[in-house]
């Protein structure tokens, strides 16, 4: 029996057994992918040509290309760069990659060394907090670059110093160079140079969201969709309010995905095996596990959601609306109101859709239902927010990528 072919409750038990296998990786295994990163550590320093490493990407999970490779493409078609990339994700599918303009490593215990000793004239990641725990900063002369993978604001769910040793910053929009402009001016920081460049995977998923509708246009479509995507936090969705909100909107005729984040799958299976378990039989009920596709996504009429990234990325990419579950709030910076501004994720949920309470939430499909009555009411409020808070909508691959040129040739940033 194929995977497709298996109950969920099966599908969910095999979920549970790969990730404890997951959790209890063999001694061999871990000996075998050190071997070769000690392996690719001297091939990356001692037999890989300079200018193929002069520009580095790094993506600590196969998942974060999707921020990176428009830059990418912009780069090899528009300028014909040669790239460097390093991932630490040992099942990354760019390691197989048979590209001549991209060459790939695997490092992940040695990619902090790798790091410190890269003498690329640019590197561009995704990870915050550089040079607060082991990953710290080259030793040589590298322009660091930050390309955010998130909308959300950089002052309340990142640490007080998440971006304070970047060289350069890629802001997604102008509520990113307002925080980090106040927090240098709050904290005495040497400026940055902050760039306005925009969010490539709204761009994404908003294209890849027209070719959808288009696709399933004459495709007959019985019931609502409404998609569940909590955040990764304690106060989060599933784990306060999903036993309530789920049967109200089964019992309510809408089609309800639940797309847990991938960090609930990875350390919280238990979670979803009961959830599956008591829901699992009801034909509108899916449980989306398929975290690389966003098929989910595309199909839902309404997202529900609490703090996670993915309700901007949501709304500004399929122009539709959302419904907030007034949930506390992701904090990671305790000193985050010492800048006076107030989160983009908090004053955005009004104007991309509906907040209601935890106490509301048995309510959730009539304020659904009015979310669908008025939503091109809201799709016009999306537009107007996505105006003003995304640069360069539909051509932040080719601003970026002329800005790494820029960076790589010493013309800016330096």
């Amino acid at each position: 029996m194929t995977g497709a072919t298996r109950c969920p409750s099966c599908r969910m038990v095999a979920l549970k057994e790969e990730t404890e296998m997951d959790q209890i990786l063999s001694f061999r295994k871990h000996l075998s992918l050190l071997w070769k990163e000690c392996s690719s550590f001297y091939t990356f320093f001692k037999r890989t040509d300079k200018h193929l490493r002069d520009i580095v990407f790094y993506s600590s999970q196969a998942q974060y290309i999707s921020f990176f490779e428009g830059l990418m493409d912009a780069l090899i078609n528009n300028h014909g760069a040669k790239l460097c990339y390093i991932t630490s994700d040992h099942d990354d599918p760019i390691l197989h990659r048979n590209s001549p303009d991209i060459t790939s490593f695997y490092f992940n215990a040695l990619f902090p060394f790798v790091l410190l000793l890269l003498d690329a004239k640019v590197v561009i990641m995704t990870m915050p907090d550089l040079n607060q725990f082991q990953v710290r900063r080259s030793i040589n002369d590298t322009n660091h670059v930050y390309v955010f993978h998130s909308l959300l604001s950089t002052h309340m769910i990142y640490r007080r110093k998440a971006f304070d040793y970047y060289d350069t910053i890629f802001c997604a929009g102008p509520h990113h160079l307002e925080e980090l402009r106040r927090n240098e001016e709050v904290y005495s920081l040497k400026p940055k140079c902050l760039l306005e460049v925009g969010y490539y995977r709204v761009e994404r998923i908003f294209a890849d969201h027209k070719d959808y509708l288009r696709e399933s246009a004459s495709e007959a479509t019985p019931r609502k969709s409404v998609l569940i995507a909590p955040s990764w936090q304690a106060s989060n969705i599933l784990e306060t309010c999903g036993s309530e909100l789920i049967p109200t909107l089964l019992d309510a005729g809408y089609e309800v995905v639940f797309r847990p984040h991938p960090m609930t799958i990875s350390r919280n299976a238990d979670q979803l095996l009961a959830l599956e378990q008591e829901f699992g039989s009801r034909e509108n009920f899916r449980l989306d596990t398929e975290t690389a596709s966003e098929r989910s996504i595309h199909q839902a009429d309404v997202l529900v959601c609490d703090w996670s990234g993915v309700a901007l990325e949501y709304a500004f990419g399929t122009e539709r609306p959302v419904l907030f579950i007034d949930l506390p709030a992701k904090v990671r910076n305790p000193e985050y109101r010492k800048l006076g501004i107030e989160p983009v994720e908090v004053f955005l949920r009004d104007q991309i859709g509906k907040l209601i309470s935890v106490a509301d939430v048995s309510n959730a499909d009539v304020t659904i239902s009015d979310l669908l009555a008025h939503r091109e009411l809201y799709r016009d409020r999306i537009v107007s927010a996505r105006e003003r808070y995304v640069y360069n909508f539909g051509k932040s691959s080719d601003i970026g990528a002329n800005y790494i040129m820029d960076i790589y040739s010493g013309r800016i940033c330096s």
